[in-house]
């Protein structure tokens, strides 16, 4: 088993966010005779449960030639495939890593397999109303999740996109190159558990209590910033105060750095801190992601992470799926208007201070798969 993980950093003036892990599943075929076993450089005295097989398979040689896409059981029942009934698959396991191992190279990971009754309640996609199941093979065996869970997704489009992920990978292995594999994985494994389920939530609230748009810059200190976080987020926070789309209340915001701190800090009032949104706005963030399925959180996760903005968040994955209410959605199937609205600050201080290699435009490649993949998965599994 195996888990890749990868952490987002951002720094603002105003806001300070805990780091949070990704995962994504990376295979390996176990030999029928001997097993081949990696170990890590640490010394051999320390305790064994404690050291990490070094199998980490980034720049590892393609060891499939071929990718296939099979339609099997949902992952809550036993999974048969072939034309005997009762033939149980051939499986592809997964390497030890991140989280998994019994070490501290990951947070937030939970270990406690989703159980079926959850798998159900949790998988089943609230935006399709398929009922087919379809599986990744690598040479005829299918893929499993760190948890040990079979690979299955209820999209055939989502099934052959993950498979092209698969199939990309040419001399040596990527992960990095395959977001909707973390995607998915992170959803079978995290997100069909109740208790990474709130753990998550009361996370995604955090973030809306500090959204990234809502802290404007003082258009008399900064008037070309202000303009340009107007023209980006005006139209988002009147979605927002929209009862039939948005969450019907206005979210609070702060003009100015003096203000954003004064507003934000923790008073006997108020028991957190952050902005002083209403309850309202507060109550209905936390029944829309309760409803959410896995699917729909691990991609709202994904883009509030990346954007830094709960807002963002929730008016691309609506726009993935909705129609437009009495207010248009802004980003409604415009994925290029949710990274733009996510990058509204930095791209800014670029075109002011210039470019650095190796920095920000690792950064604007790494904000664009996060949202771009996060929406596409949303995308597959409403035209399933």
């Amino acid at each position: 088993m195996t888990w890749i993980t990868r952490s987002c950093f951002k720094t603002r003036s105003l806001l300070r966010f805990r780091v949070c892990l990704s995962a994504a599943t990376v295979p390996s075929v176990q030999s029928s005779t001997k097993k081949q076993c990696f170990h890590s450089s640490a010394p051999k005295w320390k305790n064994p449960k404690n050291l990490a097989r070094d199998t980490r398979v980034a720049g590892r040689k393609r060891f499939y030639k071929v990718v296939d896409v099979k339609p099997i059981s949902p992952p809550w029942e036993e999974i048969e495939y072939g034309s005997e009934e009762g033939v149980t698959a051939p499986t592809v396991d997964n390497p030890i890593s991140a989280g998994v191992d019994g070490t501290d190279s990951a947070t937030n990971v939970s270990l406690e397999k989703p159980t079926k009754a959850t798998m159900q309640k949790y998988l089943s996609p609230s935006s399709s109303k398929s009922e087919n199941w379809y599986g990744v093979c690598l040479d005829g065996r299918l893929m499993k999740t760190p948890l040990g869970s079979t690979l299955a997704v209820p999209s055939l489009s989502l099934a052959l996109a993950i498979a092209s992920e698969w199939d990309a990978q040419h001399e040596s292995i990527k992960p990095a190159q395959m977001p909707l594999m973390t995607l998915t994985c992170t959803a079978l494994d995290q997100f069909a558990t109740p208790a990474v389920r709130e753990h998550t939530i009361d996370d995604l609230l955090r973030y809306l209590r500090n959204d990234t748009t809502c802290y404007w810059a003082d258009a008399t200190e900064d008037r070309l910033l202000h303009r340009r976080q107007s023209k980006s987020w005006d139209n988002l926070h009147k979605w927002v105060e929209c009862k039939e789309s948005g969450l019907g209340s206005k979210p609070a915001v702060a003009i100015g750095a003096g203000e954003g701190l004064i507003m934000s800090r923790m008073r006997k009032t108020k028991a957190y801190a952050g902005l002083p949104h209403e309850e309202e706005l507060i109550d209905n963030a936390r029944i829309f992601l309760q409803g959410c399925d896995a699917w729909t959180l691990v991609a709202m996760q994904s883009i509030t992470m990346e954007a830094k903005s709960f807002l963002i968040g929730l008016a691309a994955v609506k726009g993935s799926k909705t129609i437009d209410g009495p207010v248009k959605n802004p980003f409604s199937r415009d994925t290029k208007k949710a990274v733009i609205a996510s990058r509204v600050e930095e791209e800014f201080q670029i075109e002011n201070w210039g470019l650095v290699e190796g920095g920000h435009d690792y950064d604007r490649l790494n904000c664009s798969i996060q949202i771009h993949s996060s929406l596409s998965l949303m995308q597959c599994l409403s035209n399933a």
